[in-house]
């Protein structure tokens, strides 16, 4: 029998207090802290061994015991040269993890060279990162990844951010607190005042809520499994608080959206494909034609496009413009959407990027590959897309 498993995030919740700060290591060491009965971390650190050797250290700080972590580059990376965008995306590809940890990792780095670009007025690709390119917030960034991957979480929250001032001392010089990485990094995000004067979060940290945190709230919600304290390298700095929730079950949403109709019967085939993929880009939410007689034994049919109320006016344009109708039905109506997340389907063949969506009933979630994914590995194996589909399906019932 073909085995297909799915690695798709699980309902489950983590929450960030990140009210004593945040950097890289510290949440590395949070996640640590608790990890262990629900997820074997030894492949992690067998993959991270060529990179760095990562000691997890048992402290108590303020009678609170927690986790430190010591990161020690291996003896090929201990020199810790400058590094371009292209080097840190090199090692990520070259890592042996999933697409999707493969995938936020590298999305990680890119935001961070956007960050340095914007701070320093220059073009990403003329960026080299100092500190940010050493090997522990490689380790950090891709251990954050892959824990949250492997623990099955499928949202992340956290507290706002606390604001401190100071100097720091960097490749550049000296640099007033926050790091100007970092401030570009807290852009959108609730931060509140301390009278703290020295770095409470690190650019690292700052890159890690800017690609991991769906949302910022008081606290976590749902039903309370664990959590786990991290310390940073300052032994005055408090620790960073994670805790692991089961998140309470998610009722299909109710949604307002608008149905724009027209009938059509005056554009040849390429400019009504033309037309359809234009209302797409104009963010309509679907658009479908559907062929039929007109007036005069015209061929023609009825264009259907649904949209939410931010892209309304964009969608009518757009249907206007490359239609050349004369005039727009608009419906006011509501749809329900099951809850869905990003998951990876494990198959025979390769990992698949695929969509999970929970069902009303008490079923098991469906899941469904994505048809870009398809492709590719299709192409990769010298199939046709049916042919993939058909093995895969043939596979799973034997």
């Amino acid at each position: 029998m073909i085995e297909t498993h799915s690695s798709a995030p699980q309902a489950r919740l983590l929450h960030l207090d990140c009210r004593a700060g945040l950097a890289g290591d510290m949440l590395f060491a949070a996640l640590a802290d608790f990890a262990a009965p629900w997820v074997d971390l030894q492949p992690l650190h067998d993959m991270l061994q060529p990179l760095a050797q990562v000691l997890p250290v048992r402290e108590v700080r303020r009678g609170v015991a927690g986790t430190r972590l010591e990161i020690r580059p291996a003896a090929a990376a201990a020199d810790q040269p400058l590094r371009h965008l292209p080097e840190l995306l090199a090692i990520v590809e070259g890592l042996p993890v999933s697409e999707a940890v493969r995938a936020r990792a590298s999305r990680a780095f890119a935001r961070l060279a956007e960050a340095e670009a914007a701070v320093h007025g220059v073009a990403v690709e003329a960026i080299h990162f100092h500190e940010v390119g050493a090997v522990d917030t490689i380790v950090d960034v891709v251990a954050a990844c892959w824990i949250v991957e492997a623990l099955g979480v499928g949202r992340i929250t956290a507290s706002p951010v606390p604001w401190f001032t100071g100097m720091v001392r960097c490749a550049h010089g000296d640099m007033p607190l926050p790091a100007p990485a970092t401030v570009r990094l807290l852009q959108g995000k609730p931060v509140f005042p301390t009278d703290t004067t020295w770095e409470l979060v690190t650019p690292t940290g700052a890159l890690l809520l800017d690609t991991l945190v769906d949302a910022y709230t008081a606290g976590p919600a749902g039903v309370l499994l664990d959590q786990g304290t991290g310390y940073g390298a300052n032994p005055a700095g408090d620790g960073l608080r994670v805790f692991l929730c089961e998140a309470e079950p998610t009722p299909p949403e109710l949604q307002r959206v608008w149905v724009l109709e027209c009938t059509l019967d005056h554009l040849t085939g390429e400019e009504l494909g033309a037309a359809l993929q234009a209302i797409m880009d104009a963010e309509a939410l679907d658009v479908i034609f559907l062929p039929g007689m007109m007036k005069k034994n015209r061929p023609g049919g009825l264009l259907q496009v649904l949209c939410d109320e931010t892209a309304l006016q964009r969608v009518e344009a757009a249907v206007f413009r490359h239609t050349c109708t004369l005039g727009l039905r608009r419906t006011l109506a509501q749809r329900r959407v099951l809850p869905r997340q990003a998951a990876t389907l494990g198959t025979p063949f390769g990992e698949l990027v695929a969509k999970e969506a929970q069902g009303l009933g008490e079923g098991a979630p469906l899941l469904r590959p994505e048809h870009e994914a398809m492709q590719t590995l299709a192409a990769t194996l010298g199939m046709s897309v049916v042919e993939l589909r058909l093995r895969l399906q043939q596979g799973a019932g034997k």
